[in-house]
Protein backbone atom coordinates (compact mmCIF):
# COMPACT_ATOMS: atom_id res chain seq x y z
CA UNK A 1 0.00 0.00 0.00
CA UNK A 2 2.84 2.32 0.92
CA UNK A 3 4.70 1.52 -2.32
CA UNK A 4 1.58 2.27 -4.36
CA UNK A 5 1.15 5.61 -2.57
CA UNK A 6 4.78 6.49 -3.23
CA UNK A 7 4.46 5.59 -6.92
CA UNK A 8 1.35 7.75 -7.23
CA UNK A 9 3.17 10.68 -5.65
CA UNK A 10 6.13 10.34 -8.05
CA UNK A 11 3.78 10.19 -11.02
CA UNK A 12 2.08 13.34 -9.75
CA UNK A 13 5.42 15.14 -9.54
CA UNK A 14 6.31 14.08 -13.09
CA UNK A 15 3.03 15.38 -14.46
CA UNK A 16 3.55 18.63 -12.63
CA UNK A 17 6.60 19.54 -14.66
CA UNK A 18 6.86 17.45 -17.83
CA UNK A 19 4.35 16.29 -20.36
CA UNK A 20 4.36 12.54 -21.04
CA UNK A 21 6.35 13.07 -24.24
CA UNK A 22 8.87 15.35 -22.54
CA UNK A 23 9.31 12.93 -19.65
CA UNK A 24 10.04 9.95 -21.88
CA UNK A 25 12.34 11.96 -24.15
CA UNK A 26 14.43 13.10 -21.18
CA UNK A 27 14.39 9.66 -19.56
CA UNK A 28 15.63 8.12 -22.81
CA UNK A 29 18.49 10.62 -22.88
CA UNK A 30 19.45 9.98 -19.25
CA UNK A 31 19.40 6.21 -19.76
CA UNK A 32 22.16 6.59 -22.34
CA UNK A 33 24.42 7.59 -19.44
CA UNK A 34 23.48 4.52 -17.39
CA UNK A 35 25.65 1.42 -17.56
CA UNK A 36 22.81 -0.89 -16.60
CA UNK A 37 20.00 1.19 -18.06
CA UNK A 38 18.54 2.05 -14.65
CA UNK A 39 21.13 3.99 -12.62
CA UNK A 40 23.73 6.59 -13.60
CA UNK A 41 27.10 6.81 -11.81
CA UNK A 42 27.49 10.26 -10.26
CA UNK A 43 30.89 10.60 -11.92
CA UNK A 44 29.31 9.97 -15.33
CA UNK A 45 26.58 12.52 -14.63
CA UNK A 46 29.16 15.12 -13.65
CA UNK A 47 31.21 14.47 -16.81
CA UNK A 48 28.08 14.85 -18.94
CA UNK A 49 27.23 18.25 -17.41
CA UNK A 50 30.87 19.37 -17.63
CA UNK A 51 30.94 18.69 -21.39
CA UNK A 52 28.03 21.09 -21.89
CA UNK A 53 29.24 23.77 -19.48
CA UNK A 54 32.49 23.58 -17.46
CA UNK A 55 33.95 21.59 -14.52
CA UNK A 56 32.69 24.04 -11.89
CA UNK A 57 29.16 23.84 -13.27
CA UNK A 58 29.44 20.06 -13.43
CA UNK A 59 30.24 19.86 -9.71
CA UNK A 60 27.54 22.32 -8.62
CA UNK A 61 24.79 20.85 -10.78
CA UNK A 62 25.61 17.29 -9.69
CA UNK A 63 25.55 18.43 -6.05
CA UNK A 64 22.02 19.77 -6.63
CA UNK A 65 20.84 16.55 -8.26
CA UNK A 66 22.22 14.40 -5.43
CA UNK A 67 20.94 16.93 -2.87
CA UNK A 68 24.39 16.86 -1.33
CA UNK A 69 24.18 13.19 -0.35
CA UNK A 70 27.35 11.04 -0.66
CA UNK A 71 25.89 8.64 -3.22
CA UNK A 72 27.74 6.92 -6.04
CA UNK A 73 24.81 6.62 -8.45
CA UNK A 74 21.27 7.86 -9.03
CA UNK A 75 18.26 6.11 -10.59
CA UNK A 76 17.42 7.50 -14.02
CA UNK A 77 13.86 8.32 -12.94
CA UNK A 78 15.17 10.21 -9.90
CA UNK A 79 17.39 12.38 -12.09
CA UNK A 80 14.46 13.20 -14.36
CA UNK A 81 12.28 14.10 -11.37
CA UNK A 82 15.05 16.29 -9.93
CA UNK A 83 15.33 18.13 -13.25
CA UNK A 84 11.65 19.10 -13.25
CA UNK A 85 11.88 22.29 -11.15
CA UNK A 86 14.96 23.82 -12.87
CA UNK A 87 13.76 23.01 -16.37
CA UNK A 88 9.99 23.43 -16.17
CA UNK A 89 9.31 24.95 -12.77
CA UNK A 90 8.13 28.39 -11.70
CA UNK A 91 10.41 31.44 -11.88
CA UNK A 92 11.09 31.05 -8.17
CA UNK A 93 12.16 27.43 -8.63
CA UNK A 94 14.36 28.29 -11.58
CA UNK A 95 15.95 31.25 -9.80
CA UNK A 96 17.05 28.92 -7.03
CA UNK A 97 18.97 26.93 -9.63
CA UNK A 98 20.40 30.07 -11.24
CA UNK A 99 21.70 31.59 -8.03
CA UNK A 100 23.06 28.28 -6.75
CA UNK A 101 24.92 27.45 -9.96
CA UNK A 102 26.24 31.01 -10.17
CA UNK A 103 27.73 30.62 -6.69
CA UNK A 104 25.17 32.65 -4.76
CA UNK A 105 22.01 31.65 -2.93
CA UNK A 106 19.01 33.03 -1.08
CA UNK A 107 21.19 35.90 0.16
CA UNK A 108 21.78 37.01 -3.41
CA UNK A 109 24.61 36.85 -5.90
CA UNK A 110 27.74 38.88 -6.68
CA UNK A 111 28.00 40.76 -9.98
CA UNK A 112 31.14 38.84 -10.97
CA UNK A 113 29.33 35.57 -10.33
CA UNK A 114 26.30 36.37 -12.47
CA UNK A 115 28.50 37.70 -15.30
CA UNK A 116 30.50 34.48 -15.35
CA UNK A 117 27.34 32.38 -15.17
CA UNK A 118 25.84 34.24 -18.14
CA UNK A 119 29.04 33.72 -20.13
CA UNK A 120 28.89 29.98 -19.43
CA UNK A 121 25.21 29.76 -20.44
CA UNK A 122 25.74 31.79 -23.63
CA UNK A 123 28.78 29.73 -24.67
CA UNK A 124 26.87 26.50 -24.02
CA UNK A 125 23.90 27.71 -26.07
CA UNK A 126 25.89 28.78 -29.16
CA UNK A 127 27.84 25.52 -29.02
CA UNK A 128 24.65 23.44 -28.80
CA UNK A 129 23.17 25.03 -31.94
CA UNK A 130 26.44 25.36 -33.90
CA UNK A 131 25.69 22.44 -36.23
CA UNK A 132 22.05 23.25 -36.84
CA UNK A 133 21.24 24.20 -40.43
CA UNK A 134 19.62 27.49 -39.45
CA UNK A 135 22.57 28.71 -37.38
CA UNK A 136 25.41 27.75 -39.71
CA UNK A 137 25.14 31.12 -41.45
CA UNK A 138 26.78 32.89 -38.53
CA UNK A 139 30.42 33.10 -37.49
CA UNK A 140 31.65 31.29 -34.35
CA UNK A 141 31.42 33.28 -31.10
CA UNK A 142 34.93 33.52 -29.57
CA UNK A 143 35.39 34.08 -25.80
CA UNK A 144 35.79 37.86 -26.13
CA UNK A 145 32.47 38.11 -28.01
CA UNK A 146 30.77 35.90 -25.42
CA UNK A 147 32.05 38.24 -22.70
CA UNK A 148 30.91 41.40 -24.54
CA UNK A 149 27.44 40.07 -25.31
CA UNK A 150 26.96 38.73 -21.76
CA UNK A 151 27.71 42.10 -20.21
CA UNK A 152 25.39 43.82 -22.69
CA UNK A 153 22.57 41.41 -21.77
CA UNK A 154 23.14 42.22 -18.09
CA UNK A 155 23.46 45.98 -18.55
CA UNK A 156 20.22 46.96 -16.83
CA UNK A 157 21.12 44.79 -13.84
CA UNK A 158 24.75 45.91 -13.57
CA UNK A 159 24.07 49.61 -14.25
CA UNK A 160 20.50 50.07 -13.05
CA UNK A 161 19.03 53.38 -14.23
CA UNK A 162 22.03 54.38 -16.38
CA UNK A 163 22.10 54.43 -20.18
CA UNK A 164 24.86 52.55 -22.01
CA UNK A 165 26.41 55.88 -23.00
CA UNK A 166 26.67 57.04 -19.38
CA UNK A 167 28.73 54.00 -18.38
CA UNK A 168 30.59 53.55 -21.66
CA UNK A 169 34.00 51.91 -21.15
CA UNK A 170 33.42 51.61 -17.40
CA UNK A 171 34.04 48.16 -15.88
CA UNK A 172 31.08 46.38 -14.28
CA UNK A 173 30.61 47.36 -10.63
CA UNK A 174 31.53 44.81 -7.98
CA UNK A 175 28.28 44.62 -6.00
CA UNK A 176 25.92 42.06 -4.52
CA UNK A 177 22.39 41.76 -5.85
CA UNK A 178 19.75 40.57 -3.43
CA UNK A 179 17.42 37.75 -4.37
CA UNK A 180 14.58 40.28 -4.79
CA UNK A 181 16.71 42.58 -6.97
CA UNK A 182 17.65 39.71 -9.25
CA UNK A 183 14.08 38.41 -9.42
CA UNK A 184 12.74 41.85 -10.40
CA UNK A 185 15.35 42.15 -13.14
CA UNK A 186 14.56 38.67 -14.51
CA UNK A 187 10.86 39.50 -14.70
CA UNK A 188 11.65 42.33 -17.14
CA UNK A 189 14.35 40.54 -19.13
CA UNK A 190 12.98 37.31 -20.50
CA UNK A 191 15.94 36.87 -22.85
CA UNK A 192 18.10 35.88 -19.86
CA UNK A 193 15.74 33.16 -18.65
CA UNK A 194 15.15 32.01 -22.24
CA UNK A 195 18.89 31.77 -22.84
CA UNK A 196 19.37 29.80 -19.64
CA UNK A 197 16.58 27.36 -20.53
CA UNK A 198 17.88 26.80 -24.08
CA UNK A 199 21.39 26.16 -22.72
CA UNK A 200 20.05 23.64 -20.20
CA UNK A 201 18.05 21.92 -22.95
CA UNK A 202 21.32 21.39 -24.79
CA UNK A 203 22.46 19.27 -21.84
CA UNK A 204 19.10 17.75 -20.86
CA UNK A 205 16.91 17.74 -24.00
CA UNK A 206 13.37 17.28 -22.74
CA UNK A 207 12.16 18.83 -26.01
CA UNK A 208 13.85 19.26 -29.41
CA UNK A 209 16.47 21.98 -29.65
CA UNK A 210 15.32 24.87 -31.82
CA UNK A 211 17.64 27.78 -32.54
CA UNK A 212 14.58 29.89 -33.44
CA UNK A 213 13.87 30.36 -29.75
CA UNK A 214 16.51 33.10 -29.68
CA UNK A 215 17.72 33.46 -33.25
CA UNK A 216 15.76 34.47 -36.35
CA UNK A 217 14.96 32.25 -39.30
CA UNK A 218 17.47 33.17 -42.01
CA UNK A 219 16.21 33.65 -45.57
CA UNK A 220 17.89 34.09 -48.96
CA UNK A 221 21.60 33.92 -48.19
CA UNK A 222 24.14 33.38 -50.97
CA UNK A 223 26.39 30.32 -50.95
CA UNK A 224 29.68 30.70 -49.06
CA UNK A 225 28.54 33.98 -47.58
CA UNK A 226 31.26 35.45 -45.29
CA UNK A 227 29.02 37.15 -42.74
CA UNK A 228 30.43 39.69 -40.30
CA UNK A 229 28.16 38.53 -37.45
CA UNK A 230 28.41 35.75 -34.88
CA UNK A 231 25.40 33.87 -33.50
CA UNK A 232 25.78 35.60 -30.12
CA UNK A 233 25.80 39.04 -31.77
CA UNK A 234 22.73 38.21 -33.85
CA UNK A 235 20.94 37.01 -30.70
CA UNK A 236 21.58 40.37 -28.98
CA UNK A 237 20.56 42.49 -31.97
CA UNK A 238 17.47 40.41 -32.62
CA UNK A 239 16.36 40.72 -28.99
CA UNK A 240 16.58 44.53 -29.28
CA UNK A 241 14.22 44.64 -32.28
CA UNK A 242 10.45 45.13 -31.95
CA UNK A 243 8.99 41.69 -31.19
CA UNK A 244 7.11 41.58 -34.51
CA UNK A 245 10.42 41.74 -36.41
CA UNK A 246 12.33 39.04 -34.53
CA UNK A 247 11.18 36.00 -36.52
CA UNK A 248 12.99 36.43 -39.85
CA UNK A 249 16.17 37.96 -41.27
CA UNK A 250 16.68 38.25 -45.05
CA UNK A 251 20.06 38.98 -46.57
CA UNK A 252 20.10 42.18 -48.66
CA UNK A 253 23.66 43.38 -49.19
CA UNK A 254 27.31 42.72 -48.41
CA UNK A 255 30.40 44.36 -49.83
CA UNK A 256 31.93 40.86 -49.80
CA UNK A 257 29.21 39.73 -52.22
CA UNK A 258 28.11 42.84 -54.14
CA UNK A 259 31.31 44.90 -54.17
CA UNK A 260 31.84 48.61 -53.56
CA UNK A 261 29.14 50.44 -55.49
CA UNK A 262 26.82 52.91 -53.78
CA UNK A 263 24.22 52.58 -56.55
CA UNK A 264 24.12 48.79 -56.11
CA UNK A 265 23.99 49.30 -52.34
CA UNK A 266 20.91 51.53 -52.75
CA UNK A 267 19.27 49.15 -55.20
CA UNK A 268 19.61 46.31 -52.68
CA UNK A 269 18.20 48.13 -49.64
CA UNK A 270 15.62 50.66 -50.87
CA UNK A 271 12.01 49.64 -50.27
CA UNK A 272 12.89 46.36 -48.54
CA UNK A 273 11.35 47.00 -45.12
CA UNK A 274 13.04 47.49 -41.73
CA UNK A 275 16.71 46.54 -41.75
CA UNK A 276 19.94 46.19 -39.77
CA UNK A 277 23.16 47.71 -41.14
CA UNK A 278 26.53 46.46 -39.84
CA UNK A 279 29.79 48.33 -40.57
CA UNK A 280 33.41 47.35 -39.97
CA UNK A 281 36.06 50.10 -39.91
CA UNK A 282 39.80 50.15 -40.54
CA UNK A 283 40.59 48.85 -37.03
CA UNK A 284 38.04 46.04 -36.98
CA UNK A 285 35.49 47.94 -34.90
CA UNK A 286 31.95 46.83 -35.72
CA UNK A 287 28.87 49.01 -35.29
CA UNK A 288 25.72 50.03 -37.11
CA UNK A 289 22.05 50.76 -36.78
CA UNK A 290 18.52 49.44 -36.99
CA UNK A 291 16.30 51.24 -39.53
CA UNK A 292 12.67 50.86 -38.45
CA UNK A 293 11.17 51.58 -41.88
CA UNK A 294 12.13 50.96 -45.50
CA UNK A 295 14.98 53.07 -46.81
CA UNK A 296 13.77 55.61 -49.38
CA UNK A 297 15.82 58.05 -51.46
CA UNK A 298 14.89 61.55 -50.35
CA UNK A 299 16.68 64.64 -49.01
CA UNK A 300 14.81 64.55 -45.69
CA UNK A 301 15.11 62.44 -42.57
CA UNK A 302 12.83 59.42 -42.25
CA UNK A 303 12.17 56.55 -39.84
CA UNK A 304 10.64 56.31 -36.39
CA UNK A 305 11.70 56.37 -32.74
CA UNK A 306 12.08 52.57 -32.81
CA UNK A 307 15.40 53.04 -34.63
CA UNK A 308 18.59 52.50 -32.64
CA UNK A 309 22.35 52.50 -33.07
CA UNK A 310 24.66 49.80 -31.73
CA UNK A 311 28.26 48.77 -31.29
CA UNK A 312 29.50 45.18 -31.33
CA UNK A 313 33.31 45.29 -31.24
CA UNK A 314 35.34 46.06 -29.17
CA UNK A 315 32.46 46.93 -26.83
CA UNK A 316 28.81 46.04 -27.17
CA UNK A 317 25.85 48.34 -26.57
CA UNK A 318 22.38 49.28 -27.84
CA UNK A 319 21.66 53.02 -28.04
CA UNK A 320 18.03 54.09 -28.13
CA UNK A 321 16.54 57.40 -29.22
CA UNK A 322 16.64 60.50 -27.01
CA UNK A 323 13.42 62.15 -28.23
CA UNK A 324 15.40 65.32 -28.93
CA UNK A 325 14.76 65.20 -32.69
CA UNK A 326 13.47 62.91 -35.40
CA UNK A 327 16.68 62.62 -37.42
CA UNK A 328 16.63 58.84 -37.47
CA UNK A 329 17.42 57.82 -41.06
CA UNK A 330 18.73 59.66 -44.12
CA UNK A 331 19.43 58.42 -47.66
CA UNK A 332 20.07 60.70 -50.62
CA UNK A 333 21.79 60.41 -53.99
CA UNK A 334 21.24 63.27 -56.44
CA UNK A 335 23.99 64.60 -58.69
CA UNK A 336 22.77 68.21 -58.59
CA UNK A 337 21.85 68.75 -54.98
CA UNK A 338 22.95 70.92 -52.10
CA UNK A 339 22.10 68.18 -49.60
CA UNK A 340 24.75 65.53 -48.79
CA UNK A 341 24.74 62.34 -50.84
CA UNK A 342 25.00 59.15 -48.84
CA UNK A 343 23.37 57.24 -45.99
CA UNK A 344 23.34 58.32 -42.36
CA UNK A 345 21.61 57.69 -39.07
CA UNK A 346 21.14 60.18 -36.24
CA UNK A 347 22.54 63.65 -35.60
CA UNK A 348 22.54 66.14 -38.45
CA UNK A 349 24.39 67.10 -41.60
CA UNK A 350 28.16 66.64 -41.13
CA UNK A 351 27.53 65.22 -37.63
CA UNK A 352 25.62 62.01 -38.28
CA UNK A 353 25.79 59.23 -35.69
CA UNK A 354 27.33 57.35 -38.59
CA UNK A 355 27.62 58.38 -42.22
CA UNK A 356 28.32 56.28 -45.33
CA UNK A 357 29.39 58.54 -48.16
CA UNK A 358 28.26 58.02 -51.76
CA UNK A 359 32.01 57.77 -52.46
CA UNK A 360 31.57 54.25 -51.18
CA UNK A 361 34.14 53.07 -48.68
CA UNK A 362 34.40 56.40 -46.91
CA UNK A 363 32.37 57.64 -43.96
CA UNK A 364 32.35 59.40 -40.61
CA UNK A 365 31.10 59.03 -37.05
CA UNK A 366 30.19 61.93 -34.79
CA UNK A 367 31.80 62.46 -31.36
CA UNK A 368 28.27 62.75 -29.96
CA UNK A 369 24.77 62.25 -31.32
CA UNK A 370 21.68 64.19 -30.26
CA UNK A 371 19.26 61.67 -31.80
CA UNK A 372 20.55 58.56 -30.03
CA UNK A 373 22.10 58.10 -26.60
CA UNK A 374 25.34 56.93 -28.15
CA UNK A 375 29.06 57.52 -27.68
CA UNK A 376 31.32 57.69 -30.76
CA UNK A 377 30.64 54.42 -32.54
CA UNK A 378 34.26 54.21 -33.65
CA UNK A 379 37.50 55.80 -32.35
CA UNK A 380 38.06 56.98 -35.96
CA UNK A 381 35.99 60.01 -36.86
CA UNK A 382 37.05 59.55 -40.51
CA UNK A 383 36.23 56.00 -41.55
CA UNK A 384 38.00 53.72 -44.00
CA UNK A 385 35.28 51.11 -44.24
CA UNK A 386 36.36 47.49 -44.58
CA UNK A 387 32.91 45.94 -44.88
CA UNK A 388 29.17 46.61 -44.86
CA UNK A 389 26.36 44.10 -44.40
CA UNK A 390 22.60 44.69 -44.47
CA UNK A 391 19.74 42.41 -43.38
CA UNK A 392 16.01 43.02 -43.77
CA UNK A 393 14.24 42.00 -40.58
CA UNK A 394 10.73 40.74 -39.93
CA UNK A 395 8.32 38.83 -42.17
CA UNK A 396 8.57 39.79 -45.82
CA UNK A 397 5.63 41.89 -46.94
CA UNK A 398 3.36 39.97 -49.29
CA UNK A 399 3.33 41.87 -52.54
CA UNK A 400 2.67 40.73 -56.06
CA UNK A 401 5.56 41.69 -58.32
CA UNK A 402 3.24 41.69 -61.33
CA UNK A 403 0.78 44.03 -59.63
CA UNK A 404 3.56 46.26 -58.35
CA UNK A 405 5.11 46.56 -61.83
CA UNK A 406 1.76 47.29 -63.43
CA UNK A 407 0.98 50.14 -61.05
CA UNK A 408 4.36 51.86 -60.99
CA UNK A 409 4.73 55.27 -62.65
CA UNK A 410 7.86 56.67 -64.32
CA UNK A 411 8.78 58.44 -61.08
CA UNK A 412 8.55 55.19 -59.16
CA UNK A 413 11.18 53.77 -61.49
CA UNK A 414 13.47 56.79 -61.02
CA UNK A 415 14.11 57.40 -57.30
CA UNK A 416 16.52 60.27 -58.09
CA UNK A 417 13.81 62.23 -59.88
CA UNK A 418 11.29 61.41 -57.17
CA UNK A 419 13.66 62.66 -54.47
CA UNK A 420 14.34 65.87 -56.41
CA UNK A 421 10.61 66.68 -56.49
CA UNK A 422 10.43 66.00 -52.74
CA UNK A 423 13.31 68.41 -52.13
CA UNK A 424 11.85 71.33 -54.11
CA UNK A 425 8.38 70.75 -52.71
CA UNK A 426 6.62 69.88 -55.97
CA UNK A 427 3.69 67.49 -56.02
CA UNK A 428 3.80 64.43 -58.18
CA UNK A 429 1.05 64.73 -60.81
CA UNK A 430 1.32 61.04 -61.56
CA UNK A 431 0.85 60.08 -57.91
CA UNK A 432 -2.84 59.37 -58.43
CA UNK A 433 -2.61 58.42 -62.09
CA UNK A 434 -1.66 54.78 -62.40
CA UNK A 435 -2.00 52.56 -65.40
CA UNK A 436 -5.35 50.82 -65.38
CA UNK A 437 -5.28 47.17 -64.47
CA UNK A 438 -5.79 44.82 -67.37
CA UNK A 439 -9.09 43.01 -67.27
CA UNK A 440 -9.14 39.25 -67.43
Amino acid sequence: MGAESSSTKVHHERKKYFSKEEYHRLLHHIRKLAKDGETVPVTMLEKHITRSFNPDMGKKFTHLLTRGRPVTSLPCTTIVDQLGPPLKGSLEERLYLTLTLAGGGQAGVLSDQIIKYTEVMLAAYVNSIANMAGSKHWKPSPPEVIQQISQALLHDLLFSGASPKEVWKKPPPKVRFSYDDFERWCLGHSIFTSLELEALKGCFPFSPLDYRGLLPEVQTTPKRFPTMLSAAQVMLLNSALPSTLQTDWRFLFSTAVHGWSFSIFMKQIVGKGPSVIVIEDQSGNKFGGFASTSWEVRPQFQGTAECFLFTLVPQTGIFRTTGYNGNYMYLNYLEKNTMPNGLGMGGREELFGFWLDYDFGKGTVAPTCTTFRSPPLSPHQELEIQGIEVWAVGPEEEDSDEEGTRQRSALDKNPDAQALLDMIGKTRVSEGLREAEESD
